[in-house]
Order: C-alpha cells, then sequence, then structure tokens
C-alpha cells in the first residue's frame, strides 16, 4: 500500500493556529474553513455546481469505495437481512473513530471523527495515518463528532429491527422511516402524526435521534439499454425499467448475461418484453423466481436475455457510458434514469436509509432529492458523468415518498453493491458482475 508520510514540523505549527468554527444543525450556518481550506458545509445542489466539483467528487467517491472495500475484505460482507449493516459492514467492524463522510460544496471529501480521537494536529494521529493507507490518499479534511457510525449504525438497528421498534410498536407507533445523517451525525425518523412524535420523542431520550412529522407514504415506482422501459406482456406497455447489463459466473467458467433490474416488478418468474411500437413485443429474456431478491437489503432481479440481444452499456436516450460500480457520501450528485420520468438528478440525503414498502422491510437503502415517479422502478441510478461522458452505476432506482396530496418529495434506490450481494446466493456461490 501507498506509504503515508507525516507534514512537515512547519505545517504543524501552523495547523495549530487555526481555529474552527463548525455549526451543525443548522444547514445554513457559516462556512468553517478546515487546515487545508476543506469548507465544512454540505452539498445539497445538483445543478450549478462551481467548477473542479465533479474532480472533487471522484476523488472523495475513490476514497469511500477504497475504504468500503477494504472493510469488506477484511471482515467479509454480511447479507443476513435480519442484521442492519450499512455497506454488508456491520457496526461493530467499523473503527472507533470513524463517524461517517459527507461531500461539502466543493465537492471534497470530509471525514467526520469521533471527538474524543479528533485533535487539531490530527494528521499526527496513528489512526489518521491508519485510514489514509487504508484508502491511499490525504485529500480529505476531518472533523469531530460525538457519535461513532458504529453508534448510529446500532441506533437505526434498534428502531427498524431490534428492541426499540418492539416497545414503540406496543404503544402504537409505527415508524414511517428512518435514516442515518452523517453530517448531522444522527439517526433521523419520520413518523405520521403529533401524537406518535409525542409518544416517541419522550420514549428515545438520546439526542442521537432526531424525529420529525412526515405526511408521505414509500411507494414502488413500477425502464437493449439502462434505464430502458421494459414489461412482462407480450403486448403491453412499458411497466418499469432495466438498470444495466450484469453476468453470471457460472461453474465450469460460462458467463450467463443479462440484465439488472428490480425484483417488485414481478410476482414470480416471468417473461420480460421490449415494446417495438408494434402491436406484439419483442422477447428479450426471462426473470427466474431465484433470480429475485426483494428484502432486507436489496430489491434485485436478474433478467436472463435471449443469445441474439445485444446489451448495451450505455443510458438509454444517451451517450453516458456506465463502470463498475461505486459509493457515494450524503452531498453527492447522482443521476437516475428511468422510463417514465427520463433523466433526472439530486443529492444523497441519507447514506443509509430504512422503511417498509409494499410489505417488505428494507435497510440500508439510499435517499435522494431527485425526481421519479412509477414506471421509473429498476432504473439506474450513476454518478455525474465526467467530461468523456463516462459514469459509474450507483445503485438501482426503487421509488419514491409521495405526500397525501400526491406531490414526490423524495426517492430512494438500493445500494448496487448490496444488489449484486443479494444476488450470489448462499451456499456456493454464483458471482454476479456488471460491466
Amino acid at each position: 500500500m501507498k506509504k503515508i508520510f507525516k507534514i512537515s514540523l512547519f505545517a504543524a505549527l501552523f495547523m495549530s493556529f487555526v481555529v474552527v468554527a463548525v455549526v451543525f444543525g443548522d444547514k445554513s450556518g457559516d462556512t468553517a474553513k478546515a487546515d487545508e481550506g476543506f469548507e465544512f458545509v454540505l452539498n445539497e445542489k445538483s445543478e450549478n455546481l462551481p467548477d473542479g466539483f465533479l474532480n472533487n467528487q471522484f476523488e472523495a467517491s475513490k476514497i469511500t469505495t477504497r475504504f468500503f472495500e477494504t472493510l469488506n475484505e477484511k471482515y467479509g460482507t454480511n447479507t443476513e437481512d435480519d442484521v442492519y449493516t450499512v455497506n454488508g459492514i456491520c457496526a461493530k467492524d467499523y473503527p472507533a473513530y470513524f463517524a461517517g463522510t459527507f461531500i461539502n460544496t466543493e465537492g471534497r471529501l470530509i471525514v467526520q471523527i469521533v471527538e474524543k480521537y479528533y485533535s487539531e494536529d490530527y494528521r499526527e494521529k496513528e489512526w489518521y495515518q491508519e485510514f489514509a493507507e487504508m484508502v491511499q490518499s490525504e485529500k480529505f479534511a476531518c472533523h469531530p463528532v460525538k457519535y461513532s457510525y458504529g453508534e448510529l449504525i446500532e441506533a437505526i438497528s434498534s428502531v427498524t429491527l431490534g428492541d426499540i421498534k418492539d416497545e414503540l410498536s406496543k404503544r402504537g407507533v409505527s415508524i414511517v422511516d428512518a435514516g442515518i445523517n452523517d453530517y448531522l451525525n444522527k439517526v433521523e425518523i419520520g413518523v405520521r402524526n403529533q401524537e406518535e412524535y409525542e409518544i416517541i420523542t419522550d420514549f428515545l431520550k438520546s439526542d442521537i435521534y432526531s424525529v420529525s412529522i412526515v405526511d408521505y407514504e414509500p411507494q414502488d415506482n413500477i425502464g437493449v439499454y439502462a434505464g430502458e422501459g421494459v414489461t412482462e406482456s407480450s403486448t403491453g406497455t412499458y411497466t418499469f425499467s432495466v438498470a444495466c447489463r450484469a453476468r453470471r459466473l457460472l461453474p465450469g467458467g460460462i458467463y450467463s448475461y443479462g440484465y439488472l433490474t428490480c425484483a417488485h416488478a414481478f410476482s414470480g418468474t416471468s417473461n420480460v418484453y421490449i415494446n417495438t411500437g408494434s402491436g406484439t413485443n419483442t422477447l428479450i429474456g426471462s426473470s427466474p423466481s431465484s433470480l429475485q431478491k426483494r428484502g432486507g437489503k436489496a430489491d434485485v432481479a436478474f433478467i436472463t436475455t435471449n443469445s441474439n440481444i445485444t446489451l448495451y452499456n450505455t443510458i438509454y436516450m444517451s451517450t453516458t457510458t456506465l463502470n463498475a460500480n461505486y459509493s457515494s457520501s450524503i452531498g453527492s450528485v447522482v443521476y437516475k434514469r428511468g422510463e417514465s420520468s427520463g433523466v433526472t438528478s439530486g443529492t444523497v440525503l441519507d447514506s443509509s436509509y430504512a422503511t417498509d414498502v409494499g410489505g417488505y422491510s428494507f435497510t440500508d437503502l439510499v435517499k435522494t432529492s431527485y425526481y421519479s415517479i412509477p414506471g421509473d422502478s429498476g432504473g439506474i441510478v450513476y454518478s455525474q458523468p465526467n467530461s468523456v461522458d463516462y459514469a459509474y452505476s450507483v445503485g438501482i432506482h426503487k421509488g419514491n415518498n409521495v405526500s397525501s396530496s400526491g406531490s414526490v418529495n423524495y426517492s430512494f434506490f438500493t445500494k448496487m453493491s448490496n444488489d449484486l450481494a443479494a444476488l450470489q446466493g448462499t451456499g456456493t456461490p454464483i458471482p454476479v458482475y456488471t460491466y
């Protein structure tokens, strides 16, 4: 691994005189300066971004991807639905000093650090050297917060899968959703009315939780190219979208090719067609029930395509080409292509999001501000395209939160890494890749 060198004595002395004032919880607060000019303000825009934002976010995503990959390699990827994990990693396996990440207004990475580990000369500390070597970079700044990421995971697990969920249920409270907000260093919980708000705030004494009343219900959005529309009907119109091409490595080194989409589009094994504009649709393949995983951390199905179907790695009605998946921190700009609403963009609002949809419980989704409507389900979520129109696959669009008036509040998607892990199965795994 790349060796991380300590900063010079002069730079360390200079940093010791820097005073950093950061106000969290007020997203419109003053901009605080880090030791290298980093701003500690969360990015909330997906348009009119400053020069250099794309390059900075790309570098930030490489760092977080290396971090999660290192932990997955060290501890393995947990795919159990009754254990809350983030990117397949259990609470106990995150470093004790680590408290999450976010993207600032310049697209640069801020790493949250538990305050007892943090000091102004943090680049001299052993934990910093460990983290920097792990991610093979020092292009990030650190900031102190109260709770570790492991504590945040345990907190959201308690209200979505554990004892607190059971106790709240006895009191007649069923939370709408919950999410880890790395920027605020809290678990945000949504409830339906004032009565439930008062019960849950009286019950939850810890300031690790932030509760609010929400006026929406999560729902699925029931898009050959990434993001194109397909159907289960030989004569019908588009009913859902496909995400991106993938392949399964079968015993004997033989590949099975196809597309990924959402499992909630199916009720079992089904043929899949593309609408050709005539009375009869074109059969492109089928999705067996054994390759449909719905619930827990994934909502994914593998469509095995016929041998005469060409699999494109470009986004439908676009020139953007997809590469392998990577992770996105809160504040990252992401794009979605679905058949119904086309290409829309937004920012990541919660790095790990939990809710019930269609009678199934889900954890470790991603909550985002991009727009979506029914028919977009299964579409591709991807990173901001670079100057040569290449982007990385981030996830598979699942659904949105719709208010009582019918307006769309937020959207959410499954992480590509969780979807691929879910398709591996148990016993002898069958590796599944995007390519």
